[in-house]
């Protein structure tokens, strides 16, 4: 058990302790989990925010029920998710250069893991919404 020195000494430190309060250290601690570059606005070939609606439109059909519609939006946007991972790790692979060693390529190596997960999580999403418009 802490003692009443110890819990007025975690006070005091708490409320040193508040994060970043400049713009610029706030900035800074904003990116502190990127590793992949999902997150990123905008990328070369990934879809416009237009064309999941469409492609759901069309999947779902004229007259959809709204379960159905929730189904093809589901698939649209893993599909999109799909597409905006694949582009964001081929920008990993080009960065990569085979001349240099391994320590020069363990951020994009890193990068690269990382979006695994991301593409496991869409492609579940995916299934499930294509087993649901079936």
């Amino acid at each position: 058990m802490a003692s009443e020195r110890q819990i007025a000494a975690n006070r005091a430190n708490a409320k040193r302790s508040t994060g970043p309060k400049t713009a610029a250290g706030k900035q800074k601690s904003s990116r502190n989990a990127f590793r992949h570059g999902l997150s990123r606005q905008g990328s070369g070939a990934v879809p416009s925010a237009d064309e999941p609606p469409v492609l759901a439109a069309v999947l779902a059909g004229e007259h959809a029920s709204p379960e159905r519609m929730v189904a093809a939006e589901e698939f649209s946007s893993a599909q999109a998710q799909m597409a905006r991972i694949e582009a964001i790790r081929a920008e990993h692979w080009a960065s990569i250069d085979l001349n240099r060693s391994l320590e020069a390529n363990v951020k994009p190596l890193k990068q690269l893991a990382a979006l695994d997960r991301y593409e496991r999580y869409a492609l579940t999403k995916r299934s499930r919404a294509s087993k649901r418009l079936n």
